[in-house]
């Protein structure tokens, strides 16, 4: 597992951040053999990562990717893993590339240590993806789903890291504290599997 792939929506935020983070992150736990790379579900290839991404990266003594980049089949076949910043991300990843489902996560799903947590994130994200269908060929979702759906989301903390595009500095840097909590997981994972 040494090629990783962070995925978001527009590949000037969220993956970047991840992207540059884990790097530092690697250099300074002396490990060596890992590439990372980013992408973006709905990116434009060429668009310059957000300022606000490259600040809060050069405050963290971080560098990020400079331009975006769409994903594509080819950076798939690349990773040997791939992480999402949102359980739609995953969604939308799976659907674009079904044989590749076995290396794509969440980046919450991924480092989460909570067994019981883990087993409930996992109904909750199989319930979401048969609603999704019932939606797709025109069921009603009846009221019973619809309040299984808010008493399983309400049990759980968030699979996703919030979206800081067009925000304020300070939102990048909370996205970026937890975007670095989940890779320092990460990395202790990373060590305990060399």
């Amino acid at each position: 597992m040494n090629r990783i792939l962070f995925v978001c929506t527009g590949n000037t935020c969220r993956s970047p951040m991840a992207e540059g983070i884990l790097r530092k992150l690697l250099a300074e736990g002396n490990l060596t053999g890992y590439e990372v790379r980013s992408a973006g579900v709905a990116a434009y290839d060429g668009t310059p990562t957000s300022d606000h991404a490259a600040s809060v990266l050069k405050e963290r003594g971080a560098e990020g990717p400079r331009h975006s980049t769409f994903l594509s089949q080819p950076l798939i076949e690349w990773a040997d893993l791939v992480l999402t910043m949102t359980s739609s991300h995953k969604r939308h990843t799976i659907q674009l590339y079904p044989a590749a489902v076995d290396k794509i996560f969440t980046l919450k799903e991924y480092v989460h240590d909570d067994p019981a947590e883990t087993a409930k994130l996992a109904e909750l994200e199989s319930f979401v993806t048969e609603l999704q269908l019932k939606q797709a060929l025109a069921q009603p979702i009846s009221e019973a789903e619809q309040a299984k759906l808010r008493t399983l989301g309400g049990e759980l903390p968030s699979p996703d890291i919030a979206d800081p595009f067009g925000g304020p500095l300070h939102a990048y840097r909370k996205c970026a504290e937890e975007i670095e909590a989940c890779l320092i997981k990460l990395t202790a994972k990373l060590k305990a599997l060399d």
